[in-house]
């Protein structure tokens, strides 16, 4: 195995999209294809600590060096908890900020906490629970998103047809709504217990 072909393991494994990925490190998706195909053999050093962080391995195993996947768990990423969002993560953290939390792992710049306050993605996020969502993310149908539909913000799985939007929760007392129009904010990369927090 390769560098690229253990980025592309990586990545698929984290289920990043090259272009979710190229965000995050700083570069275009073409330059990732590149990256996984082989094609660029000197990598740049910070974009190698980045992808390391990010993936939780050394730069040792993510550059083939050695083959035994180590984790790195030393990062931690601290983001703010929010009870409310609006149309930006700024003004939202003007307005709705309740406290900074720390999350053990690497998140993507623009991520954020918000805490939910309804049972529609039960069991996955319960009232009181805390969503862990970004801003920086590519958005593909099947995805769980953070929306506003109507003005109503609400997370929901979204499955994209050609000329509309189902949007489902999790909870089956809710049903399955579709539109043609709505605001996507984010993506949920995480849920995690109210009580982690306390």
């Amino acid at each position: 195995m390769n560098m690229g072909e253990r980025i592309k393991q990586l990545r698929i494994a984290n289920g990043l999209t090259q272009e979710e990925l190229g965000k995050y490190i700083g570069v275009q998706k073409s330059a990732i294809r590149k990256y996984e195909k082989g094609e660029v053999q000197n990598i740049k050093r910070n974009s190698i600590q980045i992808l390391s962080n990010l993936f939780g391995v050394s730069p040792s195993y993510l550059m083939c060096i050695e083959d035994e996947e180590t984790k790195t768990n030393n990062f931690a990423s601290t983001i703010p908890l929010l009870s409310n969002y609006t149309d930006s993560l700024t003004e939202s953290i003007d307005n709705f900020f309740i406290k900074d939390i720390n999350i053990n792992d690497n998140l993507p710049e623009a991520s954020f906490a918000l805490q939910i306050n309804n049972n529609s993605m039960l069991p996955l996020l319960g009232i009181g629970d805390i969503a862990i969502i970004t801003e920086t993310f590519s958005f593909e149908s099947g995805q769980t998103c953070l929306i506003s539909k109507d003005n109503i913000l609400m997370i929901r799985k979204i499955i994209k047809t050609d000329d509309e939007y189902s949007l489902e929760a999790l909870n089956p007392y809710y049903p399955i709504e579709k539109t043609k129009n709505l605001k996507i904010y984010g993506k949920v990369l995480s849920a995690e217990n109210k009580s982690a927090f306390k």
